[in-house]
């Protein structure tokens, strides 16, 4: 990698800015020793330019790094690395340049989010037991392994997938991340397929033992395709909601924002218990259970099961659905912000279907309906 190239990655990724494609050849490229001690002056130089940003004025700042310039021209480094340090020191003032201006006029915080907080949700990532995250990029082709270095499973893009066929005594417990703007699948070790929705999380063994019965832990939504297995029942567990099956075809959407856990029957036979009930439900093709997250009861209907799967082919449709809960559907799509200043149009209900159409093109299409305004700056929407 050129000297220029290094430093344009490594702004980008300081600055939140990078794609998927930049943080990869960037990762790769501090995988070598020699680079490593580069890469580490650069991040610690950051972390100083972050944290007084967090507590001063922008022209103390620029003072301060005009400084450190002036020390360093002293000193007379002649080196390639004190070479590139000054660049970036250079740099870091029209990063600070931008940065002071996004923050106060649109109210974005560049530095004090902490960038890798901001580059992580921009990423599927896994997370282990440990609490170390690794990111599944899209471009991805590799073996997982376990804390051990044993393969446990591969990522093929955006599909992972286990096998059963591990030598190790207990299995240990991932969950997979799936930010917003984002889909994924995955293949569980005993041949069940998971379909994860943007903005979703699922806890999940590496492997199942064959004498135990099967279990997962769900916060967003998954379209599940549970492998047939008598001896061990499969579990959904999603707040004080447990779903078993024994082979089936599925969807579930428990997200913090909405008022009810919603399960979709397609194939098969699915019995829900609640845990604030004795009773079980039952639920048969085409039917849908809803528990309501307050009262802790479940009702349960005849639906189109298509409009509820329909996500897993990047379509959204809407039938009688108020306003509020669609934008919480096109915040997940597109990875944005909404905020609705009108009230009456939170409530209102609509009738739509969206596929390829850009968040822009879908506004104009509700405001034919429905006459509002709105500005969109970044990825932040403002309804009027």
């Amino acid at each position: 990698m050129s000297e220029n190239r290094f430093e344009n990655l490594l702004i980008k990724y300081l600055s939140g800015q990078a794609s998927e494609n930049d943080i990869e050849e960037l990762s790769l490229w501090i995988k070598k020793e020699e680079n490593q001690k580069l890469f580490d002056e650069y991040v610690k130089l950051h972390f100083d330019v972050s944290t007084v940003f967090q507590k001063e004025e922008i022209d103390p700042l620029k003072k301060k790094l005009l400084l450190k310039i002036s020390e360093s021209e002293k000193k007379k480094l002649k080196s390639n690395y004190s070479n590139r340090l000054l660049k970036y020191v250079a740099l870091c003032l029209v990063l600070i340049s931008v940065a002071y201006f996004t923050s106060t006029q649109f109210g974005f915080s560049f530095f004090n989010k902490g960038v890798e907080k901001n580059i992580q949700e921009k990423f599927v990532t896994l997370e282990t037991e440990e609490g170390e995250l690794v990111r599944l990029l899209p471009s991805n082709q590799k073996v997982i392994t376990n804390a051990k270095g044993n393969s446990i499973g591969n990522q093929n893009g955006n599909n992972l997938f286990y096998d059963n066929d591990v030598f190790e005594a207990e299995p240990t417990f991932v969950t997979i991340h799936v930010p917003y703007g984002k889909k994924f699948k995955l293949d569980l070790a005993d041949g069940t397929t998971v379909h994860l929705n943007s903005g979703s999380s699922l806890r999940y063994p590496t492997f199942f033992k064959n004498s135990e019965s099967r279990s997962v832990s769900l916060t967003g939504e998954a379209f599940f395709e549970v492998a047939k297995d008598s001896l061990h029942p499969f579990y959904v567990e999603s707040n004080s909601l447990q779903i078993e099956v024994l082979g089936t075809k599925f969807n579930v959407t428990n997200y913090k924002e909405t008022s009810h856990i919603r399960t979709v029957l397609l194939e098969g036979a699915v019995s829900l218990n609640n845990s604030h009930s004795t009773e079980n439900v039952l639920l048969k093709p085409g039917q849908k259970a809803a528990l309501d997250k307050a009262d802790k009861s479940i009702a349960v209907t005849e639906v189109d099961t298509y409009e509820y799967t329909a996500w897993m082919q990047g379509k959204l449709i809407f039938r009688n659905k108020a306003f509020k809960e669609i934008c919480h559907a096109l915040e997940r799509k597109y990875d944005v912000q909404i905020t609705v200043e009108n009230d009456d149009l939170k409530e209102e209900v609509f009738d739509a279907s969206f596929d390829i159409e850009t968040i822009e093109q879908v506004l104009e299409s509700f405001k034919r309906s429905y006459s509002f305004e709105y500005t969109l700056d970044s990825n932040h929407i403002l309804i009027k």
